[in-house]
């Protein structure tokens, strides 16, 4: 058993404290940690004591009562600045520091605010200009991360002789394949109906020419896509659709050969996940259907996802998709605004708040959608550029995972898609490195 670098002294230990206490002592700073509740335990280690009684020597954080509880609370935090980073849960804490970090990473952790009630957008998520984090102006920054960072400076000053481990930042790119071909595989009906509706807009033969293997489908621009990654040595992760169509799933037939031989060259390749359909988000019984599509054609199991649209009520569709196997998801973020939905930029573990316990899904936040910049916010390439610029330097200096998500349509250079190919290669320039390193990757 490895030694404790510390303990924390609580009255009231509980599940929030626990999960709170692995991902900011454990993760992110890298402690060895111990809670104790009797203080004879204490002995010579240095102590957190996060409690309203006096311990000499410890480091003191006033609880806020948050941890303790074991429901949702109607109660919604005050942002208030510390210097200079926002913060939740201020008091008036002598000899520690002036805010609850514990309950304001929680909070932020657990979603606490999309268990309370709030006015879903049109496709019934949680938008992230309801959120605290965007009324209060702090989405784009990792709170949680900066928060942990400043609580390790508090800690050296007290315990100058514990040491934490070094955060790496790193950069992860993902690609949603909502369509992989614009007209290669769609089948008989709908590539009937779509060359008829092609002919109306002049752009029958572009269809007949891509059908017919005398010219690139418009929507592959897998050569391209993989290029750029093997130059740049970035990890991607690659996720497919396998629902059926309705009114906002529209993805190419999963049993056609075209596709079959996609989703088996790229999985050879790099780390391939499944993409839930638009219809799971509300059906979550659908998800055991394409699961096993995705098995028949990929030849493995998914273990890894998200979902179309980002449709991600909670706690259901969490608990949807462990009984469906998966282990990790990459939903967590914002269709309409970028940023740290949770206030985090690196993977953690999902917390049920209605069943009160850390599970074993963890979720990976991304902060920048290609859909986002373009179509929600109206950006031009040039300030798409600004903002993950911006957002990249907040994520550098935590140490963080910086993840965007894009789609092989946009990289088309067509349908108001022209010179987004820019801003794509702009990050991969940022976020970098000049050696080519091996993406032969799966779950």
């Amino acid at each position: 058993m490895d030694a404790v670098d510390i303990k924390v002294y609580t009255n009231h230990p509980g599940p929030r404290l626990d999960y709170t206490l692995k991902v900011i002592l454990g993760d992110i700073l890298g402690l060895n940690f111990e809670v104790v509740t009797d203080k004879r335990r204490i002995g010579n280690t240095p102590v957190i004591n996060y409690s309203s009684d006096t311990i000499a020597g410890s480091f003191r954080i006033e609880p806020s009562g948050l941890l303790e509880e074991t429901s949702v609370e109607a109660a919604v935090p005050v942002a208030e600045l510390w210097n200079d980073i926002p913060v939740l849960y201020a008091n008036e804490c002598d000899g520690g520091l002036p805010f609850d970090v514990l309950a304001a990473s929680f909070w932020m952790l657990s979603r606490y605010e999309e268990y309370q009630p709030f006015t879903p957008d049109r496709h019934r998520r949680f938008p992230a200009e309801a959120s605290l984090a965007f009324r209060s102006g702090f989405l784009q920054q990792p709170v949680v991360e900066m928060w942990a960072a400043r609580f390790s400076l508090e800690l050296i000053r007290h315990f100058p002789f514990i040491a934490f481990k070094r955060n790496e930042f790193s950069y992860e790119i993902t690609f949603d394949i909502d369509q992989a071909f614009a007209y290669r595989g769609k089948g008989l009906l709908r590539g009937a109906a779509g060359f008829v509706s092609d002919v109306v807009k002049g752009s029958g033969m572009e269809r007949f020419r891509s059908v017919s293997g005398t010219e690139k489908d418009p929507y592959d621009v897998y050569e391209y896509i993989l290029g750029r990654l093997e130059e740049s040595g970035i990890k991607a992760v690659f996720f497919f659709p396998f629902g059926s169509l309705s009114e906002f799933d529209r993805n190419n037939p999963y049993d056609t050969r075209v596709y079959r031989d996609l989703v088996r060259a790229i999985s050879g390749r790099y780390s391939t996940g499944i993409h839930f359909s638009y219809s799971s988000g509300k059906e979550h019984g659908l998800m055991n259907k394409e699961v096993e599509r995705f098995m028949r054609v990929a030849g493995f199991r998914p273990d890894i996802s998200r979902q179309h649209y980002l449709l991600f009520p909670l706690p259901s569709v969490c608990r949807a998709l462990e009984a469906n196997g998966i282990h990790t998801d990459y939903t967590l973020g914002y269709a309409s605004r970028p940023g740290f939905r949770a206030g985090i930029s690196r993977p953690f573990r999902f917390y049920d708040l209605t069943a009160e316990r850390e599970t074993d899904l963890t979720l990976t936040p991304f902060a920048l959608m290609d859909v986002t910049l373009k179509d929600y916010l109206h950006y031009d390439t040039a300030r798409a550029m600004e903002v993950a610029g911006e957002i990249i330097t907040q994520v550098r200096a935590t140490g963080g995972r910086f993840a965007t998500v894009w789609h092989n349509s946009s990289l088309t250079e067509r349908e108001g898609w022209e010179g987004w190919r820019s801003v794509f290669e702009h990050i991969l320039k940022q976020c970098g490195n000049n050696d080519t390193v091996s993406q032969k990757q799966r779950n």
